[in-house]
């Protein structure tokens, strides 16, 4: 009986050990530099109007979903596909960040808040006025790699 007693105690202590929150830190400069590498592939993709590229940062298990005003679109393959259309009619797009922040949250999840300015270049070779963004992404590590869950984009008028 001592034993049994023993043994529930030890298991309850274990369980609670479990439960208490992982230390991290939300500074941690590995962390912001994997997840700045990850958009900065990112950018890349979009400077080269590649959708793939782009979107490899969605790439796993977890769902993506994108806001953009006032369109939801959910799933990296449908969002794959109207990326790939937008990109049709595109030579390039020309995107710098004004400001960014990466804020850790967890040991696995992440977000990013930026600023960004931009332009695009059509086919005909027509380029846009520069285009103010606000961007909120969230971020997921799913085995062992930062992977985006959540794109909100916003175009200042």
């Amino acid at each position: 009986m001592r034993f049994l007693m023993l043994a529930t105690l030890t298991g309850a202590g274990l369980l609670a050990a479990c439960q208490q929150p992982l230390e991290f830190d939300p500074n941690d400069p590995e962390t912001i530099a994997a997840i700045e590498a990850v958009l900065s592939e990112a950018m890349e993709g979009a400077r080269n109007v590649d959708a793939d590229r782009v979107l490899a940062a969605a790439e796993g298990e977890g769902e993506l979903t994108l806001i953009t005003g006032d369109v939801r679109l959910g799933g990296v393959d449908y969002i794959r596909e109207t990326f790939r259309d937008t990109y049709a009619g595109l030579e390039g797009q020309d995107q710098t960040l004004l400001a960014s922040q990466v804020r850790v949250l967890s040991p696995d999840v992440a977000i990013v808040i930026a600023v960004s300015e931009g332009t695009y270049t059509d086919k005909a070779g027509w380029t846009s006025d520069p285009v103010g963004m606000g961007h909120t992404l969230v971020f997921v590590r799913e085995n062992g790699e930062w992977r985006v869950r959540h794109v909100h984009q916003s175009i200042a008028p």
